[in-house]
């Protein structure tokens, strides 16, 4: 035999256990996608700060339009991963032209009023909800309950 021969025959002989293994983490034995990911999710937990993070990005895309990439998956898991709204402290409540009102949040959104009413007195400094409405609408929603239609625009 050649020494070619006898380095080929050496490299499969070394080769051939390790590609005969079984996967290493019994997550990779499981067939469907969504039940394998969900095997490697519940294996290794994200930590606090990828959570915290990624609970500032969605409250931060929240209203404004347009396809937002999602993080993870969009079903409304325990985690609260998805987004119908948030809470948030007014800093300035300003009256533009129609008694439409604009509300500028802590967090830096500007959301402003569609529809002139009366009702729904908001304060600088009071805790407010922001949720989606229908058809792509969305609510402020007053600490005495009363539901504002506003839109984002910052």
């Amino acid at each position: 035999m050649t020494m070619r021969c006898v380095a080929l025959l050496l490299m499969w002989l070394l080769i051939s256990p390790l590609a005969a293994q079984e996967p290493a983490h019994p997550c990779a034995r499981l067939a469907g996608p969504a039940a394998r990911l969900a095997c490697y999710d519940a294996a290794f937990p994200l930590s606090a700060e990828v959570v915290e993070t990624e609970a500032r990005q969605v409250q931060a895309a929240f209203g404004l339009n347009g396809p937002q990439a999602p993080l993870r998956s969009t079903d409304d898991g325990a985690d609260g991963s998805a987004s119908d709204g948030f809470e948030g402290r007014v800093v300035k409540v300003d009256y533009g032209p129609g008694g439409l009102r604009s509300f500028r949040f802590e967090n830096g959104q500007v959301w402003i009023q569609t529809e002139a009413r009366g009702s729904g007195h908001v304060q600088d400094g009071q805790i407010v909800q922001l949720r989606k409405g229908i058809l792509g609408s969305y609510q402020l929603v007053t600490p005495a309950g009363v539901v504002l239609r506003v839109r984002r625009s910052r």
